[in-house]
């Protein structure tokens, strides 16, 4: 892998991410458009870039792979709980914030950063299998990631809520390649359009909602700093020393790996903000490690691949 591809990819990346938040500082656009274009990314071109990762998918996929891919997705939300409880004692968390970093450290962002980055590492075709994950992602954040961000606990769980376009589009993929089953060219050209501009569209709206932070309060927020080491590289590492026993496809163990190394997902402060938990700290978090993430997946990269 050339590490200056995976360097250039992350500064293209964060320059379209200085341009959302540019255009909020400057006026041009505010955060109430930030919320209606996330809510039209993960209803409308993630769910588009889902569908057409099958027609994308490599021609000699192994379904061997894509069985490996959905047993490690449903054993990392199985183990993760447990692992950020460790992490959240080892780094004295406060009580009422320890919910919030549980999250925070579970779910990572595999829509909004992973996709368009496992893209330009590993090609187009990776994206299905980074589908996969989100699948699981989908299941056990709308289970188990609202009864952590929620006062309610499992009261709050809500199957309308469960049932997202990304999950949808998710089961939809999953089902197509089961099955064998490919869309007509015409269509599947104009699922693919609307899906690529989720990269862009993605980027600016992560600028926009940064661009709503106290930049000097983030750096304040200390805990953050050997957070950020733990989750973006230590924990990716350790994943890499397990994982390299039991996959033997250096592809597939390196989207798994660059998943788990992403940043915090966006969903953490959308969360926060509907159930009333801690935006400012979601906010930080979210900031602090997509920032690192400019440097840290080079790393990872560099030293793992």
């Amino acid at each position: 892998m050339d590490i200056t591809v995976v360097i250039s990819q992350m500064i293209q990346l964060f320059l379209i991410l200085t341009l959302g938040y540019i255009s909020a500082k400057t006026k041009v656009t505010n955060q109430k458009f930030g919320i209606q274009l996330s809510n039209f990314i993960l209803s409308i071109t993630i769910p588009c870039m889902m569908i057409a990762s099958v027609a994308t998918m490599p021609s000699n996929s192994d379904k061997n792979d894509i069985v490996l891919m959905f047993i490690i997705s449903v054993l990392f939300y199985i183990i993760m709980p447990f692992v950020a409880y460790l992490i959240i004692r080892i780094l004295g968390v406060k009580k009422e914030e320890r919910n919030l970093y549980m999250y925070m450290t579970i779910w990572s962002n595999v829509g909004f950063m992973g996709f368009p980055v496992i893209a330009s590492i590993f090609g187009e075709g990776a994206i299905f299998y980074a589908t996969i994950f989100n699948l699981i992602f989908n299941v056990s954040n709308f289970t188990l990631g609202i009864m952590l961000m929620s006062k309610e606990g499992k009261n709050a769980l809500n199957l309308k809520n469960f049932l997202t376009p990304g999950m949808v589009a998710s089961l939809i993929a999953v089902a197509m390649v089961v099955a064998n089953i490919h869309l007509p060219d015409i269509l599947n050209n104009t699922v693919k359009t609307v899906g690529d501009t989720t990269t862009p569209l993605a980027m600016i709206v992560i600028g926009i909602s940064l661009a709503g932070i106290s930049i000097k309060s983030v750096f304040t927020e200390l805990r953050l700093y050997p957070y950020v080491i733990i989750k973006q590289i230590l924990l990716p590492g350790a994943a890499w020393l397990i994982l390299k026993n039991f996959i033997a496809s250096p592809y597939i163990l390196g989207i798994v790996i660059i998943i788990i190394a992403m940043p915090v997902a966006t969903s953490a402060v959308l969360f926060a903000n509907k159930y009333d938990n801690n935006v400012a700290l979601a906010t930080k978090g979210v900031f602090i490690t997509t920032l690192a993430s400019i440097v840290t997946i080079p790393i990872i990269s560099y030293l793992l691949f």
